[in-house]
């Protein structure tokens, strides 16, 4: 066999037919293939928590700690079942509309959840008024889990971590600081979690930037066009004599 050659592929697949054309290998639509195959089982067992967690839910009886660790255990199950869900649509081809979507209820929420893990000092920055972007829920929630996740896992169990949402003329920042040693001194992990909100944030027309903070660990910075602007461009685009 051949260098690079691949063995065992189905030529009328449908990953095939996508291939074709597209500049993607058969073998990287192969793992998309499969990707989509495991995401799609993972529902069953995340259903499952769901319904037995519901179930346990139902006794009058329970305590008031109980109830509200079953309580988490669902929001966790829900939040993976969305993103999921999103994974399909997106792997699929398809483009599931955003909307408006909420910055500061997003950010919440990735800190709730990373609260249930971490033990540090978090605290959480944010204006009087509403922010918004066009970015989909489950994608922005996901890059602040990733940036909040990074920062805790730097600080340590005992840290600080300061996460500030602010509106900067036509875009929103989500700035993320820790008090940990600074980039290219935190060993373990596999390193995924900054190249992926890199790569996520130029998807989207925004951009990640890192640095060091006033707490003496790191500082990432991630910037994304404010649903306003967006909109502001549309609305010029629209103007324009063809």
């Amino acid at each position: 066999m051949s260098a690079g050659e691949i063995t065992g592929v189905d030529l009328a697949s449908p990953s095939n037919e996508r291939a074709e054309g597209s500049g993607m290998s058969e073998h990287a639509y192969g793992w998309v293939d499969g990707l989509r195959e495991v995401c799609h089982d993972i529902r069953q067992p995340i259903a499952a928590v769901l319904g037995v967690a519901g179930a346990a839910l139902t006794n009058p009886d329970l305590p008031d700690d109980t109830r509200s660790r079953l309580e988490q255990i669902i929001a966790m199950a829900e939040w993976q079942t969305d993103v999921v869900e999103n994974w399909l649509e997106v792997s699929s081809g398809s483009q599931p509309g955003a909307g408006y979507t909420d910055v500061i209820r997003a950010v919440n929420e990735a800190a709730v959840a990373e609260r249930l893990t971490w033990a540090g000092d978090l605290t959480l920055v944010w204006p009087p008024e509403p922010v918004f972007i066009t970015l989909h829920p489950v994608i922005l929630r996901r890059l602040a889990a990733n940036l909040l996740g990074n920062a805790t896992r730097a600080a340590g169990p005992c840290g600080t971590v300061t996460v500030e949402v602010s509106r900067r003329d036509t875009w929103v920042l989500l700035a993320v600081e820790d008090d940990g040693p600074g980039f290219g001194w935190l060993s373990g992990g596999r390193g995924l979690g900054l190249p992926a909100v890199a790569r996520q944030a130029a998807q989207h027309g925004g951009r990640l930037e890192c640095g060091r903070g006033s707490l003496g660990g790191g500082r990432v910075r991630l910037w994304l066009l404010s649903a306003a602007s967006r909109a502001e461009g549309r609305a010029a685009d629209a103007a324009c004599p063809v």
